[in-house]
Parts: structure tokens; C-alpha cells; sequence
């Protein structure tokens, strides 16, 4: 009896029939995970890159204004962000600044830096003063008396197959751009500030 079991076993171990099926089941979950984390990050890196070109569109289009803007101005180039990132109207938003050196500015560490206006569409807040301990990492060393244009951009992503397989949360997508005035000194505003004061549209 334990030498027939004996070999029933041996032959048990060294039969590979079906064994091609037991492997397919192991690694059947492993490939979709793979198949499905790959495309959810593909897909945030393909949706961070259209913020980012809808961005730039925007800040060379800003650039290029030899007139004052306003409300009605950013609210444009609001349809034109949400139509190049195909964004939701209630969550996404923009903002344009225009940030001046009053003083030696070639000094990363001791420079004085002001908004001249800043003023943001779809609900986003107007920047003071003290953002600048949170903006002056992203504002490059320009001359003093020189005005740059600050657009800054929101787009909340919800990554497919997040909630299933892939541990990717949803996220805003926030993108910043500085760029210079190419016809003109500045950006002037032509408007009624978000904080209830008038900005001039000239100086």
C-alpha cells in the first residue's frame, strides 16, 4: 500500500498536464493590474501635459496684448483652457498676475517683488503680498523696473480605473507660467479688482 502511494504521488508531482491554466490564473491578475496602472499613469502624464500646453497658449497669447484686459478677457481665455483640456466648467479656473521689481532683483534671496494686478476667473482669488513666500521660487530673476505676466492654471483630473485596481487618487493639476511682454512694457487691467479696488488701465 505505501509503495502504490508512493508512486502515485512521485507521478502526481511530475505530471505537468494543466499546469499551463494554474499559471494563467496567477498571472491573469497581475497583467490586468499592470495593463490598467500603466494606462491610468499615461493618462495623468498625457492630461498634465495638455494643462501645461493649454498654459503656455494662454501666457503667449497674454504676452502678445498690446491692450488692457478685463473680466470678460480672462473669461475667454478660460473657454479656450477648458476647450484645449477638455475641463470641467464648475472646477476649472485661471489666473493672471503681472508681478513688478521695485528693487534690485538680480538677487534671488533679497529682492522686492509686487503685484502690479492680479486678478483670477471661475472663482479663483486675486494674489497679495503674502503669497509671495509662496510664488517668489517660481518668479526667474528679471531687471528691476520690468513687469512679468504670472498664469496660473487648474484642472481637477479623476484618473480611470483608479478606485478599482490603481491606488491614484484624484488631484487638481495646477500649472504655473511666467513670460515677458513681447509689443509692450506690461499687461495693463481694465477693470473692477476682486478685492473692490479699481486698477488703472494705464500709468
Amino acid at each position: 500500500m505505501s509503495r502504490f502511494l508512493y508512486k502515485f504521488f512521485r507521478n502526481f508531482r511530475r505530471d505537468q498536464n494543466g499546469s499551463l491554466s494554474v499559471e494563467a490564473v496567477f498571472a491573469f491578475p497581475l497583467l490586468l493590474w499592470a495593463a490598467t496602472a500603466t494606462y491610468t499613469f499615461f493618462d495623468a502624464y498625457k492630461a498634465q501635459n495638455a494643462s501645461y500646453r493649454a498654459n503656455y497658449t494662454i501666457s503667449d497669447i497674454l504676452s502678445r496684448e498690446t491692450e488692457s484686459v478685463d473680466s470678460a478677457y480672462l473669461e475667454g481665455l478660460l473657454r479656450v483652457f477648458r476647450f484645449m483640456t477638455y475641463g470641467d466648467a464648475g472646477t476649472t479656473w485661471i489666473r493672471v498676475s503681472v508681478v513688478q521689481c521695485t528693487d534690485d532683483c538680480t538677487s534671488e534671496n533679497d529682492r522686492d517683488l509686487e503685484f502690479s494686478w492680479s486678478h483670477g476667473a471661475n472663482g479663483a482669488r486675486s494674489l497679495t503680498a503674502i503669497d509671495f513666500d509662496h510664488y517668489a521660487s517660481k518668479i526667474p530673476l528679471f531687471p528691476i523696473g520690468d513687469k512679468l505676466i504670472l498664469v496660473e492654471t487648474s484642472l481637477d483630473y479623476t484618473p480611470p480605473f483608479a478606485n478599482a485596481l490603481v491606488s491614484f487618487p484624484e488631484r487638481k493639476l495646477v500649472s504655473h507660467v511666467v513670460t515677458r511682454p513681447r509689443f509692450g512694457p506690461q499687461l495693463l487691467w481694465n477693470g473692477e479688482g476682486s478685492n473692490g479696488s479699481v486698477v488703472p488701465d494705464s500709468e
